[in-house]
């Protein structure tokens, strides 16, 4: 391949990411100047609440690392052909079983607490998980569903624990007690309020990469979703594969709850995943199912979602703004990956 074919070839891939991050900003500019907001001032505060200061970098590592492990577990499934949905569901089960294993170890040497809380955590969303991966794998029942109807009991439950046996009398609302200092994770960062959730989650983005990439089950995921005839005819166990897939998947999304509780939040509450899930599916498809191409995906998602946060209070942006800008970007790159396939 030429110099010039190479340079060809990498234009076609980062153009549709460029112009689809301008067409937000001329729509978000265009939602602030209707609200009778100054929009080159807008934006430059978006950036500036998000990456320009050492608090809104602090905040937007601390959001990036619940996307950034949800879009992985999305794309763990997605590599082996199962579409998960239901990872707000298995974030809420994870932050579940972490408040649940902080409560029990009050007690506890401190060393063993917060590792142990981080395992309950994953191995929550992993029981959250192996539900629909083991009746998609024995009985062949598609997981859109169960992990749809399992979004549904993992809010019903949280709602359940926060405003009954684990509610602080003292709050009013749907939110338990504090779980104990030596649960909490440490700050990565302490002037700027980052925890070191991040870490985890970059950790996990490096090993996800190694399982699809360089495993023999990897390659057997990978298999089983591109063909899965073709992988049975060559003695892939596409159905194991899948099953597992599912489980791995949850057990992610479960360690993202447990991070939520552990280093941000402190207890459980009701509203921990606001949409997570949701945004998780649209990081998945923007990194192209690509484990480190998620991490700056990630990472842009939740700039947008502390830079909109600030532009509510200053400019009197609707919430739901994020949500319309995340649509446009994801709309533009699907069309224009339409039009790459269709060119000649």
């Amino acid at each position: 391949m030429t110099t010039e074919a190479a340079a060809r070839g990498r234009w076609q891939v980062v153009w549709p990411y460029a112009g689809a991050l301008a067409i937000a900003l001329v729509l978000l500019a265009a939602l602030v100047a209707m609200l009778g907001g100054d929009a080159s001032q807008a934006l430059a505060g978006l950036v500036r609440a998000s990456l320009g200061s050492g608090a809104g970098l602090g905040q937007t590592l601390n959001k990036t690392t619940p996307l950034l492990l949800g879009s992985l577990a999305v794309i763990l499934g997605l590599r082996g052909g199962v579409f998960n949905i239901g990872v707000d569901g298995q974030i809420y089960a994870g932050a579940v079983a972490a408040t649940g294993a902080a409560f029990l170890l009050w007690t506890a040497p401190k060393a063993a607490v917060l590792p142990v809380v981080l395992l309950a955590g994953l191995a929550g969303g992993a029981v959250w998980g192996s539900l629909p991966g083991v009746l998609r794998a024995r009985l062949g029942v598609s997981e859109i569903f169960v992990t749809v109807m399992l979004n549904f009991v993992a809010v019903f439950l949280v709602e359940y624990l926060s405003t009954g046996p684990w509610n602080d009398p003292t709050a009013g609302e749907a939110i338990t007690r504090a779980i104990p200092p030596e649960a909490t994770l440490p700050y990565l960062w302490p002037r700027a309020g980052a925890h070191a959730g991040i870490l985890l989650a970059l950790a996990a983005a490096v090993g996800v990469w190694w399982l699809l990439f360089r495993t023999v089950f990897g390659y057997e995921l990978r298999a089983a979703g591109d063909n899965p005839s073709a992988a049975l005819l060559g003695g892939v166990p596409v159905r194991r594969a899948v099953g597992v897939a599912l489980v791995a998947s949850g057990g992610l999304a479960g360690l993202a709850g447990a991070v939520e509780v552990s280093g941000f939040h402190y207890r459980l509450i009701l509203g921990l995943s606001p949409g997570y899930g949701m945004m998780a599916i649209l990081i998945a498809v923007l990194s192209r199912r690509h484990p480190v191409l998620a991490v700056p995906a990630a990472m842009g998602f939740a700039a947008l979602l502390v830079g909109t946060d600030s532009l509510q209070r200053s400019v009197g942006l609707p919430s739901s703004a994020v949500f319309v800008v995340q649509a446009v970007v994801l709309l533009v790159l699907l069309a224009a990956e339409g039009v790459r396939r269709g060119a000649p």
